[in-house]
């Protein structure tokens, strides 16, 4: 690899976005990560030597994209420190804008890693040949790697040299603080594996266990009539004991060498804390939980252990099994339960006699071989689990905390995995197998709904992104209701345009529909009749119009019903105008339409006919059914009836040309049906009206049409 630099700076909002590009590339350079623009550009101030690379986001909080490679333009970073944007935004504004600042690529969401590393490689190969920087950062490198790696031998032999002293005052075993090493190791490894909340790398956990071999150097500083005391200690004894832990820290404040390497603050906390309790009963600082760090717990319960299963001055060795059951009964104080945990299942890699590490050190090579020799992504991994687990947990939450019923369909698997709320509703498993050959699915939804979903979905596009649908399912087993279904596309744009799937929401909006028809009815239907009334009618028999080649309009008036309202009261005739609504009702055939404009004038529209001929026959049958014979006299209906398209164009025309005939057959005598003719024009009173323009405004032509009228055409 052609570069040198050592560093990479990743710059996102969105913590999971930097934890999966972190995973790609730290196990070639020490990552930097920014959540926003601010934060980066003061990074890249102080790091702008050693940066290999940009990675930045586009939209974020706080300062944007574009604005870090403007500003990086205006201070001149730009031309030493190389950057790619990485953004969802596909258009050619967004790219043409970040070409311009400067950025050296524009990689779009959702990437595929093996070309965002290459990608990233070659670019940072490239710039580092612009200039002329490799060799001379090559070298520079090489220098500080190998004296980091001399420094680090001479770290270690100083702390087996501290190491020592402390062993051959207290005499203790001399493997008692390789012990301490490996089982903590051992114990923080196992912790990482098991639980995804201790964030631990691979480096710190090296760290640590080298940290361990000085928790008791505090013990320089206590009598050796009282650490290697035979017996029992007075508690005047043990008051000086527990000082250790305090000298200790005082010591490693005075030793220089310690305090510049990287391990000195673990240092220092496991040797004050070491003998801090779980409950709060430890000492020297009464720490209780996590307000002790996980490395002092660790090395406390390391520590415990192989003194339990070692032989002291005062003491005689104890099983591993009589040691654990002294642990777990608390015996020893109250120690860390994920620690714990770990103890029990690290076990079986520790001897049976003295708590030694088996003879031949046979633990796994993971735990004892160094640094370069780990893993390199065990740390990042472990991050990116975590961060996945948090996403998975907030979606599940999300999905439980509502109604709705969430699903995601995977095309390569043909299979859909729904929310918990599917199963709650429909009692069945929330994973549906083979979609496309519908199977089960069936079950909850019509074929020719399945079918319609499926050819609009097949539509879907990164323009065209959402999918809106409200449809009949019959979840619950108790027959169709009416669900609000979204659906969006899940796409892969690595190499090309790719659909990988679809998520989406499934919501309940029966009782919603229910209020709109409700409302649909209130609107288009005549309360008394439930027919249509006057609006809804002459909307839909336009509408109709558009399409047809012939139909008719039939005006209805009945003769005499002022009579019936006179005589019988308003509420019988109330029943008379639903009875006669029925009797029309009857008469239709389909695409037929009957509707009342007001009191006892009805329209019928009559959406084909096959001959005049046979129109006659069917209007003087529902003439004759109007007849109703009272006590003291007969209602009957009069008929008026236009022809489209001859008599109009269109529905205005149409009635106009209608209650032209429909008062002929009154003016005629009435319980007649008349189609409309230029005769119909002669009738004295219809002079008033001379055109439908004035027809249109019905409120006027009524009330000047009952003044004309009198008593002459009461009804």
């Amino acid at each position: 690899m052609m570069n040198k630099k050592t560093k990479i700076l990743i710059v996102d909002d969105i913590e999971l976005n930097r934890a999966l590009l972190c995973e790609m590339f730290q196990s070639k350079y020490d990552i930097l990560e920014a959540e926003d623009g601010k934060s980066a550009l003061r990074i890249i101030e102080k790091e702008k030597e050693n940066l290999a690379i940009v990675l930045l986001d586009v939209v974020m909080p706080i300062m944007d994209g574009f604005s870090v490679l403007e500003i990086m333009n205006e201070k001149g970073w730009i031309d030493f420190v190389p950057v790619i944007m990485i953004t969802a935004e596909v258009s050619d504004n967004v790219m043409g804008s970040g070409y311009e600042l400067g950025a050296m690529d524009i990689i779009n969401k959702p990437f595929n890693p093996n070309i965002v590393n290459k990608r990233v490689e070659n670019i940072i190969e490239n710039f580092a040949y612009k200039n002329s920087l490799e060799q001379m950062v090559e070298n520079q490198a090489r220098k500080i790697r190998e004296q980091s790696e001399r420094l680090h031998e001479n770290n270690l032999r100083l702390i087996d040299a501290l190491s020592s002293i402390i062993e051959f005052k207290n005499t203790e075993s001399a493997q008692h603080i390789f012990n301490i090493r490996i089982i903590t190791k051992m114990l923080l490894n196992k912790l990482i594996e098991i639980r995804t909340d201790y964030h631990l790398t691979q480096h710190q956990i090296e760290l640590i266990s080298e940290a361990a071999a000085m928790h008791d150097i505090g013990k320089i500083a206590v009598p050796d009539s009282i650490l290697n005391k035979p017996g029992k200690l007075t508690q005047e004894e043990f008051e000086v004991i527990k000082e250790h832990t305090i000298n200790g820290c005082e010591i490693l404040e005075h030793i220089a060498a310690i305090k510049e390497m990287d391990f000195y603050h673990y240092c220092y906390d496991i040797c004050r804390h070491h003998h801090e309790k779980w409950n709060g009963k430890g000492y020297p600082d009464g720490l209780v939980g996590n307000e002790i760090s996980i490395w002092a717990q660790a090395v406390s319960l390391a520590d415990a252990y192989d003194a339990l299963t070692s032989k002291r001055v005062y003491k005689d060795a104890y099983s591993s099994e009589v040691a654990m059951r002294m642990i777990l009964d608390e015996e020893c104080g109250v120690f860390n339960p994920d620690l714990l945990e770990c103890l029990i299942q690290i076990l079986p890699l520790l001897s049976e006699k003295n708590g030694i590490i088996k003879k031949d050190y046979s633990v796994p090579t993971e735990i004892i071989k160094t640094e370069k020799q780990k893993k390199p992504l065990m740390d990042i991994s472990a991050r990116t689990l975590r961060l996945l687990e948090m996403e998975r947990q907030k979606y599940k939450i999300i999905s439980e905390l509502s109604d709705e019923i969430i699903f995601e369909y995977d095309k390569e698997s043909d299979k859909v995995i729904f929310s918990e709320e599917f199963h709650k509703i429909t009692g069945n498993d929330t994973v549906i197998f083979d979609l496309k050959k519908k199977g089960s699915l069936m079950k909850y939804i019509k074929e020719e709904d399945y079918n319609f979903i499926m050819s609009k979905v097949e539509k879907l596009s990164l323009e065209n992104k959402m999918l809106h649908l409200e449809l009949p399912l019959n979840l619950n087993g108790n027959g169709y209701e009416w669900y609000s279904v979204r659906i969006s596309g899940l796409w892969d744009i690595s190499y090309e345009v790719k659909c990988m799937g679809y998520v989406g929401k499934i919501v309940n909006i029966e009782d919603e529909k229910q209020k709109n028809m409700e409302l649909e009815k209130a609107a288009n239907y005549d309360s008394l009749t439930k027919i249509f009334n006057r609006h809804a009618v002459e909307t839909m028999i336009s509408d109709d119009l558009k399409t047809t080649s012939k139909a008719a309009i039939c005006f209805i008036d009945i003769d005499n019903f002022k009579m019936v309202n006179d005589r019988y009261g308003h509420l019988f005739g109330d029943s008379v105008l639903k009875r006669i609504a029925t009797i029309v009702q009857k008469n239709l055939k389909e695409k037929d339409l009957v509707g009342r404009l007001g009191g006892d004038e009805f329209v019928v529209y009559i959406h084909d006919y096959k001959t005049k001929e046979s129109l006659r026959e069917r209007l003087e049958i529902l003439r004759a059914e109007l007849k109703m014979e009272l006590n003291d006299f007969i209602l009957s209906g009069s008929l008026g009836v236009s022809f489209y398209p001859e008599n109009g164009k269109n529905y205005r025309e149409l009635l106009y040309k209608a209650d032209q005939a429909l008062y002929f057959s009154k003016y005629h005598g009435k319980d007649v049906c008349h189609y409309y003719d230029q005769e119909c024009e002669s009738i004295p009173f219809r002079s008033l009206v001379s055109n439908v323009d004035d027809y249109h405004d019905e409120v006027d032509y009524l009330d000047q049409l009952l003044k004309l009228k009198g008593n002459s055409s009461s009804k």
